[in-house]
């Protein structure tokens, strides 16, 4: 017992050390990851890997094709972001979370290596502070938490012998961390407008970050929908002679009921699959999954219908249009930028009747809030306000200011736990309570459910 809590005082402080990198902030660039795993002897070589990027659906793309390679009996590494409760959740294999003790012994072995890394100067060992050199190389600022932890990814990876990794950037495309990897092949999900301090201010710029994980002779499948997002990623594969695939010309998923699809690829029919994640969205996310284990059939892995139709049915992806309890029904979902928002709404409408609508709302200060609130907002009886336990998150007022158009009924907890439970108590048996805006707002209440014994952990 003595044992056990000292093991989790010390995940407890390898965690602290781990969220602390995030003062850094968001530095994009591939200098530093490539050093740093060329020092760990480049676990992520002969990684054969999918790598994912876009929008919107990139976690469910990921869960879904990670399902059926399971079904088939393969290992499969599965990389994501945000996590939702705990940090394990990040670095998966086969389902199961990387261990406390796994994240403890890498973290201490890589920190060893950045801390040789400072010495040497490959990297300065804290750009934070007041006085720094006059040749200063902001690019050389010690490690960031995405590049320190995808380093872990690829580390736990190696060790565990995956069979194929499936990786989610984190953000954008062509400067991060995980574009080190030279995939099998890529995957681009519906593209629009985020991240613009980093990404760009038009589509087309954003567009382009993410077309950065196209490499030389590689197959990109995408869900892209508009046309000159189609174009920018059509020639980019012309340029790097990659061969391109897009959904509704190469192949194309039709909703035939709820969770029910058809799908036509290039080379199979599939009638009646049925869905494990809720939403009509979700038939386009799982069109690039059955493209994708369509390609990875052509370069050997063996897949039969049976695994496709069982590996979609199963998956599971939590916070995503995820229902939880019966009195009150309760939503979650991570639903983060406007065009998300949208397909809450639809989904709101086609699969979730309610009498009344209560809405927790908690929005990262960095997003297009009162577009996200315009779709949502209106649909609420109760509005309740809230922000989860993160700096970059919008503020009280702010989210006051941009839901006061509307007049609706509102109330303001600073904590999303309390949110929670005030919503619990003003719905009845047949309303809904929804709580989205950010995975990190679905995350903490997600927690506060797991502690009322509502949700199974």
């Amino acid at each position: 017992m003595r044992r056990e809590s000292e093991d989790r005082r010390h995940y407890q402080r390898t965690l602290g050390y781990l969220f602390g990198l995030q003062r850094f902030g968001i530095k994009l660039g591939l200098a530093n990851i490539t050093l740093l795993l060329r020092h760990l002897e480049n676990p992520h070589a002969g990684l054969r890997a999918v790598h994912i990027a876009g929008s919107n659906g990139k976690g469910s793309t990921a869960a879904f094709l990670t399902a059926i390679l399971r079904q088939a009996g393969y290992r499969v590494g599965l990389y994501t972001s945000p996590h939702l409760i705990d940090f394990t959740e990040r670095i998966q294999v086969n389902g199961v979370p990387i261990p406390e003790d796994r994240v403890v012994r890498l973290t201490d072995r890589i920190h060893g290596v950045v801390g040789d890394m400072e010495k040497s100067g490959e990297l300065w060992p804290d750009s934070s502070v007041p006085s720094l050199p006059a040749d200063f190389d902001p690019q050389k600022a010690t490690l960031t938490f995405f590049e320190f932890t995808t380093a872990m990814a690829f580390v736990h990876f190696r060790e565990e012998g995956v069979d194929l990794a499936v990786l989610e950037t984190g953000m954008g495309g062509r400067l991060d961390a995980t574009n080190v990897i030279d995939p099998l092949l890529t995957l681009i999900s519906p593209i629009s407008m985020e991240h613009q301090q980093y990404l760009g201010k038009t589509i087309l710029q954003i567009a382009g970050e993410k077309a950065g994980i196209i490499k030389p002779g590689r197959p990109l499948l995408t869900t892209a929908r508009q046309k000159r997002v189609v174009t920018l990623l059509q020639e980019k594969c012309r340029e790097f002679q990659a061969p391109f695939y897009v959904h509704g010309k190469d192949f194309r998923g039709r909703r035939t009921g709820p969770r029910m699809m058809n799908f036509r690829g290039r080379h199979h029919r599939w009638k009646d699959l049925h869905l494990g994640l809720a939403g009509s969205h979700q038939v386009l996310n799982a069109s690039l999954s059955l493209a994708a284990a369509e390609m990875l059939m052509e370069k050997g892995f063996s897949l039969k219908e049976e695994h496709l139709r069982n590996g979609l049915a199963e998956t599971k992806w939590p916070g995503r249009l995820e229902r939880v309890g019966d009195s009150p029904p309760i939503l979650l979902d991570g639903a983060h930028n406007p065009g998300a928002t949208r397909i809450l709404k639809r989904a709101l409408k086609e699969e979730f009747p309610h009498r009344r609508l209560i809405l927790v709302l908690g929005i990262m200060g960095d997003k297009e809030i009162g577009k996200m609130m315009s779709t949502l907002v209106p649909l609420a009886d109760l509005l309740i306000l809230t922000r989860p336990d993160m700096e970059r998150a919008a503020s009280l007022e702010l989210l006051r200011k941009h839901s006061s158009p509307w007049k609706k009924p509102t109330l303001e907890f600073a904590h999303v736990g309390g949110a929670v439970e005030k919503a619990r108590g003003e719905a009845g048996r047949e309303d809904l309570v929804v709580i989205t805006g950010s995975l990190y707002t679905v995350g903490e209440a997600r927690a506060y459910l797991i502690r009322e014994g509502l949700v199974d952990h």
